[in-house]
């Protein structure tokens, strides 16, 4: 009897020892294929991130054209906006000096309706 406990003992090592190899074995093709399938992402990823890019610039340059051809200054509509940008950051600025307070309420106020409309 007792060759054969040692022989079934031998035999379970064994078979552990295959599935143990054969998890390994799985885990590293499992593994593989999830490097691969990332590697294939990110240029898929890539190419459309370049296609949107260019698609953008082809856009841009349509309707800045379209804006050219019936008379509308796109270079000077971009300096005014940049004027009015200035503009409104300096009257925010000069609030936010004389009345700290209230410009605390104001933002915690925008605060709370912006979550409010982000929760629904």
């Amino acid at each position: 009897m007792p060759t054969t406990t040692t022989s079934a003992k031998r035999e379970a090592e064994t078979a552990i020892k295959n599935v143990k190899d054969d998890i390994v074995s799985g885990s590293e093709k499992v593994a593989d294929g999830a490097r691969d399938t990332a590697d294939r992402v990110k240029r898929e990823a890539g190419a459309l991130e370049d296609s949107l890019t260019r698609g953008a610039e082809e856009l841009v340059a349509t309707v800045s054209e379209t804006l050219r051809s019936v008379g509308v200054d796109t270079d000077r509509m971009v300096d005014v906006a940049k004027e009015q940008a200035t503009d409104l950051q300096r009257l925010i600025e000069d609030e936010i000096r004389e009345r700290p307070l209230r410009a605390l309420g104001l933002a915690a106020a925008v605060g709370l309706f912006v979550g409010f409309l982000s929760a629904r």
